[in-house]
């Protein structure tokens, strides 16, 4: 059971946009993943030089992981025709699993 991380991107002057997009969606998005993931962290935002920049963390449940990254994807494009909107998506194993995959055993 994989760790799903998405990155949002965007301009400081977009921050308005982003969020409005976001408060017209969120309720629709969340009842589509919520039997797939449980989500750790919710849209932690922080100024960057590059822009706001948003990330959320997401315990994915045993066999869902292609189906919460397509879900992901559809959703996340939503704000595309935002200008300069980028993304992207990142699939990390929980320190069990990597060791597992090395036939090693995380001490209990």
């Amino acid at each position: 059971m994989p760790y799903l991380f998405t990155y949002n991107i965007f301009p400081n002057d977009q921050a308005g946009n982003i969020s409005k997009a976001y408060l017209k969606v969120i309720k629709e998005e969340r009842a589509e993943w919520r039997p797939l993931a449980k989500e750790i962290i919710s849209n932690a935002v922080k100024g960057t030089l590059d822009g706001m920049s948003a990330i959320s963390v997401y315990d994915v449940k045993e066999g869902k992981l292609e189906e919460l990254l397509a879900i992901q994807q559809k959703h996340l494009l939503v704000y595309q025709d935002i200008p300069g909107y980028r993304y992207k998506m990142e699939v990390r194993f929980k320190i069990t699993e990597a060791l597992g995959m090395l036939g090693l055993k995380f001490p209990e």
